[in-house]
């Protein structure tokens, strides 16, 4: 194994697992006109060694090739030397030489390969063609299959979980004309509208707000439920997991009595001849072709879908545009051209929504940056063979979604928020934020709709900059770890 040993001493002086090691003069020394007295601490820096330009070319390059010079090996030490050489440096280079051994031969690494995972044998895809193919062929290759913390809370009769085709189609529909019923209500954006200038309100005074946690109060209830999401699945009364499936319960309850409440109106309405209703009426408390747990299953899956999601975006939106001057005036002066041409304390409306076309990309983009949905789990329901991988049935497959907004290959500077790069139609086809197929998001653009408006009275009423270094992780699901500190500033001369 000549080469393998040349990758693993590349590795070694690449990865420098050991910085440097402490010694101590016993007595004073002179080496090459350098005098260390005696009782000083010495530390030889290995690592600086191994990447000296002096000694190494282009030494940041993993180049497994330089060890064909035997002269390399001289310079590099990274087991120590001397007497304290590591006694089992020769032993972990057989190990390791082992390991890659059977792995090269039974895996294949790249943007598609296969591990175990969540308990069962799983292929990872980070790539974009085969991450659509997987979300287009729902039902017909591939099924929805979610971890059991996941199951348990969300209940058999989510949307997310449900696998039939017919019945996911059943209830897709009803969430779908649910949300379409609301948003064609008379006072759907008035409400969106007010909503937003009562939060403006809501911070007149506050010169430090911690922005992610505003954006998320909603019932301790709803809280738990989401933090025992991707919890382990122990059922012992202090885990996440068995707190999350009883908040679960209390919730189910809560909106089962507002279903009841729902039916019990229409029923005295009808009784005193008055035919009003909500969509609610007429869609979920008319609906005889699903069960009230079905009912108060696509109630909660519309509060999993509003909460985290919006919350999250909102939060995302705040902090990129705080790193981004050139972007938040871009935003601010298309902001300020609708609200010149409406009258004072007019509310938008969709006329505005659609010439919002920079707030549109700042969203994308945001989206793109922060994937709020890293990824989706599907099983493969028979074999499936796509550009020469071949998926066994009963595998689970896991689209990693942010691998694909952030490939290089795909995206000029993936790291860079750059919502300019949304000008060119071909990005819209390489970002797949809300899944695809018949599992894309049903309230996708109603998240948008309600985010514009947001940064509409945001950028109207605030400026704002960032107290601490902060940054978006997975906590478990997105969250900022410091809260997102932020420093509003009153913008009066633009407040309507």
């Amino acid at each position: 194994m000549e080469f393998t040993m040349m990758v693993i001493n590349e590795t070694l002086r690449c990865g420098n697992l050991v910085k440097f090691v402490l010694r101590e003069a016993i007595k004073g020394v002179d080496f090459k006109g350098y005098h260390i007295p005696a009782g000083w601490k010495i530390l030889p820096i290995f690592s600086s060694m191994h990447l000296d330009p002096s000694l190494h070319e282009n030494p940041s390059e993993f180049n497994p090739w330089r060890w064909a010079d035997p002269a390399t090996s001289k310079n590099v030490t990274p087991f120590g030397g001397g007497l304290r050489m590591c006694p089992g440096s020769e032993l972990a280079k057989l190990e390791a030489a082992f390991f890659l051994h059977h792995l090269v031969l039974n895996y294949r690494y790249g943007k598609v390969f296969k591990s175990y995972i969540f308990g069962s044998p799983t292929i990872i895809s980070c790539d974009l063609e085969l991450n659509k193919f997987v979300l287009q062929k729902e039902g017909k290759l591939f099924q929805s299959s979610y971890p059991k913390p996941i199951r348990d809370i969300l209940g058999k009769h989510s949307l997310m979980i449900v696998t039939d085709v017919e019945r996911h189609k059943k209830l897709r529909r009803i969430e779908v004309g649910l949300i379409n019923k609301f948003s064609s209500t008379s006072n759907f954006l008035g409400g969106i509208d007010k909503l937003c200038i009562s939060l403006m309100e809501s911070w007149r005074g506050n010169q430090l707000i911690l922005f992610s946690k505003q954006a998320k109060q909603l019932l301790e209830d709803f809280l738990t439920f989401m933090k025992g999401f991707v919890s382990i699945p122990i059922n012992l009364p202090w885990t996440p997991y068995a707190k999350a499936v009883k908040a679960r319960t209390r919730i189910s309850a809560t909106l089962k009595q507002i279903l009841n409440e729902w039916k019990n109106r229409k029923d005295v309405q009808v009784q005193n001849g008055q035919q009003k209703g909500d969509p609610f009426d007429e869609i979920l408390v008319k609906e005889d072709l699903i069960s009230d747990v079905e009912k108060v299953s696509i109630l909660l899956d519309l509060l999993l879908a509003g909460y985290e999601t919006t919350s999250g975006l909102l939060s995302l939106l705040v902090y990129f545009l705080a790193q981004s001057p050139q972007a938040l005036q871009t935003l601010k002066d298309e902001h300020l051209a609708i609200r010149k041409k409406k009258k004072e304390g007019e509310p938008l409306n969709w006329e505005d929504y659609k010439q919002m076309e920079f707030t549109t990309m700042v969203i994308n983009e945001t989206l793109r940056c922060g994937n709020l949905v890293k990824f989706v789990h599907r099983e493969a329901i028979k074999d499936v063979k796509f550009k020469g991988y071949h998926i066994p049935a009963g595998w689970k497959v896991l689209p990693i979604l942010s691998a694909v907004h952030l490939e290089p290959s795909l995206h000029e500077n993936p790291s860079e928020f750059n919502p300019w790069r949304w000008t060119d139609p071909a990005t819209s086809h390489k970002v797949v934020p809300f899944g695809g197929g018949s599992r894309l998001c049903p309230g996708s653009e109603l998240g948008k709709l309600e985010a514009s408006f947001f940064l509409h009275y945001l950028l109207l009423n605030y400026r704002w900059t960032m107290k601490e270094e902060e940054y978006p992780m997975l906590y478990p699901y997105m969250d900022f770890p410091k809260g997102l500190l932020i420093a509003l500033e009153t913008e009066t001369k633009n407040a309507n």
